[in-house]
């Protein structure tokens, strides 16, 4: 989609987003762009999954309202399970984000408090692009921001498709859950991450692969399969028989470390994004 019939898409779902009452004043741009981009740039049907979106929030609002990264709550469960987005994008355009135990004491676990931090990551991550522009290919155009109509191109120009990803790939390592663990499921707070997930989640999901299965899989799917649709189940690749499936999945070098990739440290991802949360606070308080 070009400059001009992107950002006359995009003013039209901000003006309608700030006359709506149901709505919050304002929306971040970026994020409204990935609703747009996430049902396939229709204007009404990205109203309706805008309004969806919000309907949910304000639902749950000891999740989604009242966030703070430096909760002590929220501080204790990052230390416990990590969510990791992944630098760069797949060549398909997708995002890929890692999840893992980091401490498997299944006490230490709380399902919703770990819903809450990770919609609150996502909200972050949902505030800026998946791709930054090159600084000299934004000098370059600054040189010719000479009247309104070229300033609002230059500023479409940054939301264009390659900047913002086409979906989402999630990694979950399993390998250390127990059925401790998944007794300690809400499935209330499991029921709404699965609807938002799958009906009002500003980003498609792509795939997920579930890497270093236990023996007590089929267990585990038991409990969580009666909330997913079955259009997403076939998105799910369980991973049984070690790593290289994996790698014939998702480009290896973008992995971490510790997955055999080039991406780095797990832990330094990890802080790249701790650090952002506390900087943006007012993107996962709206």
């Amino acid at each position: 989609m070009v400059g001009q019939q992107l950002n006359k898409k995009l003013d039209e779902l901000e003006k309608w987003f700030k006359e709506n009452p149901k709505l919050p004043e304002e929306i971040d741009r970026i994020l409204l762009r990935r609703f747009l981009k996430c049902m396939y740039n229709n204007v009404e049907e990205t109203k309706k999954i805008i309004e969806l979106n919000f309907s949910i929030r304000n639902k749950n609002q000891h999740i989604f309202l009242h966030r703070d990264p430096d909760d002590e709550a929220v501080k204790a469960i990052r230390d416990v399970v990590e969510m990791v987005p992944l630098p760069g994008l797949t060549p398909e355009g997708y995002k890929l984000l890692l999840f893992r135990l980091s401490d498997i004491d299944p006490k230490k676990l709380n399902s919703t408090i770990e819903c809450k931090a990770f919609f609150m990551l996502a909200d972050c991550r949902y505030s800026e692009l998946d791709i930054e522009k090159p600084e000299t290919q934004k000098t370059e155009k600054s040189k010719d921001d000479t009247q309104m109509e070229e300033t609002s191109e230059i500023e479409d120009d940054s939301l264009q498709d390659d900047s913002i990803s086409n979906g989402e790939v999630q990694i979950c390592d399993i390998g250390d859950y127990t059925l401790s663990h998944m007794a300690r499921i809400s499935f209330t707070t499991l029921r709404m991450y699965m609807n938002f997930l799958q009906e009002a989640y500003p980003v498609r999901l792509r795939a997920m692969h579930i890497i270093n299965c236990p023996p007590f899989l089929n267990k585990m799917v038991s409990i969580v399969k009666p909330f997913i649709h079955e259009d997403v189940f076939k998105m799910i690749h369980f991973h049984t028989e070690g790593m290289d499936s994996l790698y014939e999945k998702v480009p290896r070098h973008m992995l971490p470390r510790e997955y055999g990739g080039n991406a780095g440290d797990i832990t330094d991802l990890k802080k790249i994004w701790t650090d952002k949360l506390k900087v943006k606070r007012h993107a996962v308080n709206y």
